[in-house]
């Protein structure tokens, strides 16, 4: 509902209630902020940061005037390695993204089975539409900024996803004849002389015009019964097409989000105890008008006050702001603040009337969003069916320290120990004072300086030497433990952050350094980062659970997704309406929860197993369905597998093959033979009387590589295209079917040909004796 339509009392009490729980924790969550916002800095490269008490901002250090005389940020020059650690983590979890397989509720049904493969295909049409591979790598971004990752999921209608046709349908009522027997709607020329007059009848017009002209009854045109002349019309509602309206089509729209963003209680354990949920954001109130045209007169368009920006929202404001801004503030943004409220929360009123209204008017949760502090709608929706937080099992709470907090120390430190170097080696080149009585200082700087060069000088007294009129002084050496320290400190990063050297390709710091000790310390390093991953993933799949029915909800039409199959075709994947009518009962991971293998992981795996030799391990390599996979693995653009550009070839026959029908050839048999009563009872010649059908792509007996393709097509026909395409499109599939058996009829005639040569071979090798040659030869004359 929106603003104008909502009552004044419940404006009000949504007031109250989403206040109350703004201000709520408001002192801890500045705390929370001011630590988010810190990290953030950090990860942009302000590590020369300090905390202003009086304008409760951080400040960069050098970048206002007045802070230092020059000479401290002169000596500034940090490395950032708090991101640098991080990215390297960010790098090792984000190589796959979790994948998701549907589980139909009921295993016998087949509409839940149904259910549950269009559910995989929803699953990947979502992620073709979110982008999922910069939505999972900002998720693990805020995972080390900011801990606790909370996914905004909403169906949305747009007409850039699409347009579907909706017809339009009107109930009119008619007055028409009815048929007393069978209730068939009768047309009024019936009851006329108009079927009597029918061009050309022929003998199924018998029986009626009979009774029409000898007898003049009426007769129904279905049940041939006679009808009554003066019957009388009924009234009958019709239901008509009036019209087809385009509509847009809806798509599931994801968004990831931190602690910055979103505000729940730090109380919650986990979150069903979310007694509400605040996402709050800030953009250009030209951007907030044009969502929530009725607040043009409402909020305020420019000026940097925070008059009407809600209860703590200047901080909130502060901690959100881009680290480009330098202390400064956007003078024409506005605040959206989005507030869920369980059915719970409306307990915070007064009285128990005031409840009892909210929960009337809102029965499953509220969504009340607010443009500054102007309501602007107000609608019953469920904060579960919409958010999905992630449950870290190393906390007892939802909120948790972020992973870069671990690193903050680290990057200090060496901020530090890098400037005190740069300082000591620069200020390293020691000052010589001189007594202007022994040393002629402007005729020394006309002076050109030459190796072993001699210059005049003269003593003060007799007494005293020339080395007694100079004095240099002694500078600052850097200490032998510095190297060593920052070693030290940069190891303990590591070790707190689990980013250790192995997992981005970095030296050992010990060991034999071998590939195998390198191999060892990498799985090491990833069985650091399992408890994430796991997180994580779970928390993907409770995302999936509800992003996939709600798109089946507000599913309206069939819909398609172009995909890449293994060998390289495009192929069109449809998602019927029809078959999502049942239930999904559950969303599994589809892999392990082990954490991916790197490309320089399976490469290593597939040559340590042709290493084996083990025949059943290279028959399963090297298949044709695996020869892409080998390949790729290898990295070795210019390698090149046998039988790849066969099964190349054959994959490009099939899709032909799919695209046309089998040419049907005629009998072969002479018609005049075909009367012979002896000739029909031979199964021959009876089949050569039949028609014959031959694939549309004929198989080349002495090109093609009958064993590979053969192989090709039997996988194709056992897989799931090609069970689809045995309901969808039986042509082609026959087509597939029929190239698959001429590949086989090729393979056999070349067993019994090569069967035919040894059996011949072996004859010639081992004549028989003539003794047995004769014998042989009589016993073959009696058994005749």
């Amino acid at each position: 509902m929106n603003e104008d339509q909502i009552p004044e009392k419940i404006r009000e009490h949504l007031k109250t209630v989403s206040d109350h729980f703004q201000e709520e924790d408001k002192a801890v969550r500045e705390r929370q902020i001011r630590t988010w916002r810190k990290l953030k800095m950090y990860w942009n490269g302000f590590t020369r940061i300090w905390y202003s008490e009086v304008a409760h901002d951080w400040r960069v250090w050098g970048a206002e005037e007045g802070q230092d005389d020059g000479n401290n940020a002169y000596y500034d020059k940090p490395v950032n390695v708090f991101k640098a650690y991080l990215e390297s983590i960010i790098a090792a979890l984000s190589i796959n993204i979790p994948g998701v397989r549907c589980a139909p509720d009921d295993a016998d049904n087949p509409l839940d089975i149904s259910t549950a493969k269009s559910g995989n295909k929803i699953a990947e049409l979502i992620s073709k539409h979110n982008n999922v591979s910069f939505l999972w790598l900002h998720a693990l971004y805020i995972f080390c900024t900011e801990g606790m990752v909370a996914c905004y999921s909403y169906p949305k209608e747009d007409k850039e996803y699409g347009e579907y046709e909706e017809n339009e349908y009107k109930d009119e009522t008619e007055e028409k004849y009815i048929c007393p027997f069978c209730g068939n709607p009768l047309e009024d020329d019936l009851f006329t002389q108009n079927e009597i007059d029918e061009f050309n009848p022929g003998d199924e017009d018998v029986v009626l015009h009979d009774l029409l002209i000898n007898e003049n009854q009426i007769v129904c045109p279905e049940c041939a019964n006679a009808l009554d002349p003066e019957l009388q019309k009924t009234q009958l509602v019709v239901t008509k097409l009036v019209g087809v309206t385009k509509k847009p089509k809806s798509r599931q729209c994801m968004e990831v989000y931190g602690g910055l963003y979103v505000k729940i209680p730090n109380y919650a354990m986990k979150q069903s105890e979310c007694p509400y949920l605040i996402f709050s954001y800030e953009t250009h109130y030209a951007n907030a008008l044009e969502m929530y045209p009725a607040l043009r007169d409402k909020i305020q368009k420019s000026g940097s006050t925070y008059s009407n920006s809600g209860i703590g929202d200047p901080y909130e404001r502060w901690g959100r702001l881009s680290t480009q801004y330098y202390g400064e503030y956007p003078i024409n943004n506005v605040t959206v603040r989005n507030v869920w409220l369980r059915p719970a929360a409306y307990n915070v009123l007064a009285n128990d009337d005031e409840v009892n209204g909210l929960k009337k008017q809102f029965p499953d949760g509220c969504k009340a969003v607010y443009v500054n502090d102007c309501l602007a709608v107000a609608e019953n929706e469920c904060l579960d069916d919409c958010w999905t937080l992630t449950h870290n099992p190393m906390s007892d709470y939802i909120h948790h320290d972020p992973l870069g907090l671990l690193l903050v120390s680290v990057q200090d430190i060496t901020n530090d120990l890098i400037s005190l170097t740069v300082q000591t080696i620069e200020q390293g080149i020691p000052q010589t004072f001189a007594d202007p009585a022994v040393l002629n200082f402007d005729e020394y700087r006309q002076s050109e300086a030459t190796v072993g060069g001699v210059y005049p000088t003269k003593a003060q007294s007799a007494t005293k030497n020339i080395s007694e009129s100079f004095f240099t002084i002694k500078t600052a050496t850097l200490s032998e433990e510095v190297l060593p320290f920052g070693q030290n400190i940069q190891q303990l990063g590591q070790l707190a952050s689990g980013a250790l050297p192995s997992l981005f390709g970095g030296q050992a710091e010990a060991g034999s350094k071998t590939a195998s000790e390198y191999s060892m310390s990498r799985a090491q390093a990833l069985q650091r980062l399992q408890t994430p991953w796991k997180m994580l993933s779970v928390w993907w799949k409770e995302i999936f659970g509800k992003v996939i029915p709600s798109y089946i909800k507000e599913m309206s039409t069939d819909e398609r997704l172009v995909e890449k199959d293994k060998q390289g075709n495009y192929v069109n994947v449809f998602i019927r309406k029809a078959e999502v009518q049942g239930k999904i009962g559950d969303i599994e991971l589809e892999a392990s929860e082990q954490l991916p293998t790197t490309c320089a992981q399976q490469k290593d795996i597939i040559m340590k197993l042709l290493e084996l030799g083990n025949p059943e391990l290279l028959a399963a390599l090297f298949a044709p369905e695996n020869l892409p996979f080998v390949s790729e693995a290898i990295g070795i653009n210019q390698f090149k597998l046998p039988g790849e550009d066969d099964r190349q070839k054959q994959y490009e026959e099939i899709q032909q093959l799919l695209q046309s029908e089998p040419i049907v050839m005629p009998p072969t048999i002479d018609p005049a033979m075909a009367q012979d009563p002896e000739m029909m009872q031979n199964p021959e010649m009876m089949q050569q009387m039949q028609p014959q059908e031959l694939p549309s792509v004929e198989v080349d007996p002495d090109l093609d590589n009958h064993e590979i393709e053969s192989q090709i097509c039997r996988n194709f026909l056992v897989s799931e295209p090609g069970r689809l395409a045995k309901t969808q499109n039986p042509p082609g599939y026959l087509n597939v079917l029929l190239h698959f058996k001429a590949h086989m009829m090729v393979l056999q005639q070349r067993q019994m040909e090569q069967m035919q040569q040894e059996a011949a071979m072996q004859r010639m090798n081992n004549p028989p004796a003539e003794g047995k040659e004769e014998e042989s030869a009589k016993t073959g004359v009696n058994n005749g």
